[in-house]
């Protein structure tokens, strides 16, 4: 006949339970010694990248060729300036031929209301309002731009702003803006 001990289930626990306290602590410092040397180890790495870093720095500045990324920098923003002025240009080209009021008729009516004894230096236009920067050889001709520009019926409030005489001939500025055409009127044409 076989004996029971009543007791057997936790003598077994009592020694079973030995075991794991024996793992906890393995893993318990494990983990502190990972604690301690995994950042000592990044310190170890980022202190070599950097003295890298240093090395590469200075073979760069000593090279005899160093001077040449100065250029290439200012070529570069050079480069930068020129593609934005290139994309204001071409916006101003689609805002124009959006907008069909400059062509050429625009400009030889102007070219053909100019007297003989002026010229233009400069013109400027914003919208429909433009502006006429130039030189004559006295006030009557700039009087008489003015009045051709009024004949032509295709420009409104043409008023001369500045007018000054430099050693022998007139400065002028000259503003005027574009008439709305009616729309019947460009199917006509």
């Amino acid at each position: 006949m076989r004996d029971f001990n009543f007791f057997e289930h936790f003598e077994k626990k009592t020694q079973s339970s030995k075991g794991p306290r024996l793992s906890y602590t393995v893993v318990l410092i494990f983990v502190v010694l990972a604690a301690a040397i995994w950042p000592a180890f990044n310190f170890f790495r980022i202190y070599q990248l950097n003295n890298e870093a240093e090395d590469l720095r200075h073979t760069l500045e000593t090279s005899p060729d160093f001077h040449r990324f100065d250029i290439v920098d200012a070529k570069e923003m050079e480069l930068a300036e020129k593609r934005e002025q290139l994309q204001q240009m071409e916006d101003a080209v689609a805002l124009i031929d959006e907008m069909e009021l400059i062509d050429e008729n625009l400009f030889f009516t102007i070219a053909t209301s100019m007297p003989e004894d002026t010229a233009l230096n400069s013109m400027s236009m914003s919208g429909t309002s433009i502006q006429v920067n130039g030189i004559a050889q006295s006030k009557p001709a700039v009087a008489e731009f003015e009045y051709n520009l009024r004949k032509t019926q295709m420009f409104q409030n043409i008023f001369v702003p500045s007018m000054s005489q430099q050693e022998e001939l007139w400065q002028f500025n000259l503003n005027f803006e574009l008439k709305e055409v009616p729309a019947h009127e460009i199917d006509e044409a």
